[in-house]
């Protein structure tokens, strides 16, 4: 073994010159950058001994060349020479006895592709050490070095993609199978049963409480819904007697329309009064002849003892119409029996959102479609209780105004996009991020909530999703994290102001509400403490939930990859050698030193740009590259969208609300197009993320047939049962947190602008009550922050959150509802037990209100 050695020792080629770099670690760490080089004549230098010799000559080769450890080598060549204890040691302590280095293996390849080192075998020979057998991922790699166990392996592989192809196919056919048997019931549902045709009828009311009375020739088996089309006030739309218990004494002159149900159990016509007259108020009567004919509903809740006796055969019922104005009235009326049984109905209606849901998390459907298969279901399940809509019930349900909107600034964006604006926008952020990566998350998200404070939050996440999405491609992260946050914060940002999205408008603008003190300015000195909770509890959230801020990133860079696999090589072998010596020690201290080099400048770069001169240049680059393209275009189409931003804003303002916002979005991109004069209009309107409306008018059919079964009103009952059974002093705690979490629980899994509109009558029918004693501040806010906020608890809580994931799938980054499930809706719950607190501490410790 003697001569083998000797020969051995000659055949290694000639070790590095003292200071000089390997070639690989060249490449990657400059010798005259690294601030761990050690100079000769060094103090380290000096405390180099044999011992400490010997544990350098154990380390890797790519380790021991490493200018960080120049002390040790000087020191080996000063005592050993230049062709001593090279190369023979450390190789020696890594391969097995007996076994050579393969020759073809370079210096180039010890860290691209690997972990840690990357030393091939001979001859199919295993290595005990870990550091040999660990290549590209920590798990045990399976053996196929003979013909036997290759033939094995391949079996294995093919016969388990042979079974998952099987399983594939039995999946698609399950699939058909359930789609097929749903066609068939909802096919023979619908053919077998008609559209409801509802009972309309102009009725003229004289004079005097004589009036009109109206039979009722289907009687109800359930709550039933009257519409009426006549010449009502405008600015009263409240619900049964509310009015006429804040009605002001200053307007003794006004009028009213009463609407009384009554009773027969017998044929002699002996009609008893049953329920709560409705009440209307008309306008003043000297424009009842040529006022607007303004359409009001209503629903009258049947108690169980009146359907026991309406379901008798001698039964009957009419309405008793009657008015205390000095002349006649015309009156367009509409009965609409809602035989649906609300036990039954809000079981059918959870079984549908339940099958909603389930095709959206395991993504078993397309979204639009998953969305007209419930859509059909549910229409479905009112024919089945002779409560089929009619078209044109159907059409109100789909909210026209809203897609139109959509379409609209769909259309906006797309032109706006040409001029190249969006990508400039984000080298902007960019340049005022400078580069990291945190500063633009929470920038983004703050301008989003401000934005949205203003504007509605669907128009906001339309124009600067496209912004967050080009800057996460130009600094190299994933869209989608960024994307979430922006669609958490349009929330959030619509609850500040009466203006700022559908819910809050539905709150500012009720008329009960604002007679109660509620103006612009208390609206907002309310929610503005609660939605600064809300903003800081979110951007906590995100920093601790992406605390490794790899999951950030799109595609890993490659310096970053290579920096990471490099410091996994030097702290393994740190961690080989042990804490034995004072020799040992010296040694560990200076690898132990190197690995907190590397990792710092790991951080450095992962937080965004590694310098200044690199943020610099790349810089400069992405302005070269994304300049703004057609700046004709801009000026024509940012004319348009401050044409439609600033009538938007004009139109928030009730007083002066003349125009829907689909019509004022119309008219600006009807404007645009007129200047513009383009010719490719076909190719415009095919890039129109049709799915995203699609998604959207099957979505809203279903929420009106869930509605309409029942589930909103089950809901609002138990509420109140809740509520009437807590002692006197402790029903404001109970009320603000039960309608604070139901209507957030409800709008994460509805729709929240219908979960609104229906906690609206809730709280203003508790209000009205004397004998409850609320106070009516506290539980608006309690309802505007669990609408707002609990839209964000899932994909479909809230039209921005489609909006926002169909823009981020048009640009190629799909957000899966489990994805944004597991993300936001742990933040949603957090913030909702904020607002809890806060609600509570501000309202029932110190009274706020």
């Amino acid at each position: 073994m003697g001569l083998l050695e000797m020969l051995r020792r000659l055949g290694r080629r000639r070790p590095p010159a003292a200071g000089a770099c390997n070639i690989e670690l060249q490449r990657r760490v400059p010798c005259k950058s690294n601030q761990l080089d050690v100079q000769p004549g060094s103090g380290q230098a000096a405390g180099v001994t044999e011992q400490s010799l010997q544990v350098w000559r154990a380390l890797p080769a790519e380790i021991r060349h490493d200018p960080s450890m120049a002390s040790f080598q000087m020191e080996n060549e000063r005592i050993y020479g230049s062709m001593v204890g090279g190369d023979s040691e450390p190789e020696e302590a890594y391969l097995d006895a007996g076994e050579e280095e393969d020759p073809s293996r370079g210096r180039a390849s010890s860290y691209a592709g690997s972990d840690y080192l990357d030393i091939k075998l001979k001859n199919g020979l295993e290595s005990t050490d870990d550091e040999v057998t660990t290549t590209h991922s920590e798990q045990e790699q399976p053996q196929a070095n003979g013909p036997g166990n290759a033939k094995a392996l391949a079996r294995r592989i093919h016969h388990r993609s042979k079974r998952s192809k099987e399983q594939l196919q039995r999946d698609k056919l399950w699939k058909r199978c359930g789609l097929l048997i749903c066609w068939l019931f909802a096919a023979a549902v619908l053919i077998s049963v008609g559209e409801k045709q509802l009972l309309e009828k102009i009725v003229q009311v004289p004079q005097g409480e004589h009036g009109k009375f109206f039979q009722l020739q289907q009687k109800p088996m359930g709550d039933f819904r009257l519409k009426l089309l006549g010449a009502f006030d405008t600015s009263s739309q409240l619900l049964g007697q509310q009015r006429n218990e804040t009605e002001s004494e200053s307007e003794p002159h006004r009028a009213h329309l009463f609407v009384q149900p009554q009773l027969s159990l017998n044929r002699s016509k002996e009609f008893q009064d049953i329920l709560a007259p409705w009440q209307l108020t008309l306008v003043n009567e000297e424009q009842l002849l040529h006022a607007p004919a303004v359409p009001r509903n209503h629903t009258f809740q049947l108690t169980a003892e009146l359907q026991e006796l309406l379901s008798r055969p001698a039964s009957q019922m009419r309405l008793h119409i009657y008015s205390d104005a000095g002349q006649e009235l015309a009156l367009e009326l509409s009965y609409n029996p809602l035989i649906v049984n609300n036990r039954t109905g809000s079981i059918l209606a959870g079984i549908i959102l339940l099958l909603f849901y389930g095709l959206l998390v395991w993504e078993q459907l397309d979204r639009p479609f998953a969305a007209m298969i419930c859509a059909v279901l549910s229409v479905t399940a009112l024919a089945v209780f002779q409560d089929r809509p009619n078209m044109e019930e159907i059409k109100q349900w789909m909210d026209m105004e809203l897609l139109t909107l959509v379409f609209c600034m769909m259309l906006l964006i797309l032109i706006l996009t040409e001029t190249g604006v969006f990508d400039y926008l984000a080298v902007v952020c960019f340049e005022i991020s400078g580069g990291k990566i945190w500063p633009m998350i929470y920038s983004l998200c703050l301008a989003t909530c401000l934005v949205s404070s203003v504007l509605d939050n669907m128009t906001t996440v339309l124009l600067l999703t496209p912004v967050a999405i080009r800057l996460c491609e130009v600094m190299q992260l994933d869209p989608l994290p960024v994307v979430m946050g922006i669609i958490v914060h349009a929330n959030i940002g619509g609850a500040l102001t009466p203006i700022g999205d559908p819910i809050s408008i539905i709150v500012g603008t009720n008329h009960f509400i604002v007679e109660n003190g509620v103006n612009f300015l208390t609206f907002v000195a309310h929610m503005l403490p609660g939605v600064l909770l809300a903003v800081l509890q979110s951007c906590a959230y995100l920093r601790l939930y992406y605390r490794n801020i790899e999951e950030l990133r799109l595609n890993e860079p490659k310096e970053l990859a290579e920096l990471r696999r490099e410091i996994r090589v030097w702290q393994r072998a740190l961690n080989a050698i042990a804490v034995s010596s004072k020799d040992a020690q010296l040694v560990r201290g200076t690898l132990h030193g190197k690995v907190k080099h590397l990792k710092r400048t790991l951080r450095r770069k992962q937080r965004g740009v590694g310098s200044t001169e690199i943020y610099a240049s790349t810089l400069d680059e992405l302005k070269q590259k994304y300049p703004i393209k057609n700046k004709k275009l801009l000026l024509q189409s940012t004319g348009a969208l401050l044409f439609v931003i600033v009538c938007f804003l004009v139109q928030s303002v009730p007083h002066w609300r003349t125009l829907p916002l689909g019509w004022v979005a119309l008219l600006g991109v009807i404007l645009l197009l007129i200047v513009l004069d383009r010719d490719d209009m076909e190719h415009l309107i095919h890039r129109i993320e049709w799915t995203t409306l699609l998604f959207f008018g099957a979505m809203f059919v279903m929420m009106e047939c869930v509605e309409r079964l029942g589930l909103l009103v089950s809901i609002a009952e138990l509420t109140e049962h809740v509520i009437l059974a807590v002692q006197p002093g402790h029903r404001l705690a109970v009320a603000l947190a039960m309608i604070l979490w139901i209507t957030a629980l409800a709008s994460a899994v509805l729709d929240s602008i219908p979960v609104a509109a229906m906690m609206v009558k809730l709280v203003t029918s508790l209000v009205a009550k004397s004998s409850l004693g609320l106070p009516m501040q506290p539980l608006i806010w309690a309802l505007t922050l669990g609408a707002s906020l609990g839209g964000n608890g899932t994909l479909y809580g809230a039209s921005a959150n489609v909006i926002a994931a169909g823009i981020a799938e048009q640009h190629g980054y799909k957000l899966s509802f489990t994805r944004y499930l597991k993300t936001v809706l742990p933040m949603m719950l957090g913030q909702i037990a904020l607002m809890t607190i806060y609600l509570l501490l501000a309202h029932v410790v110190f009274s706020w209100h």
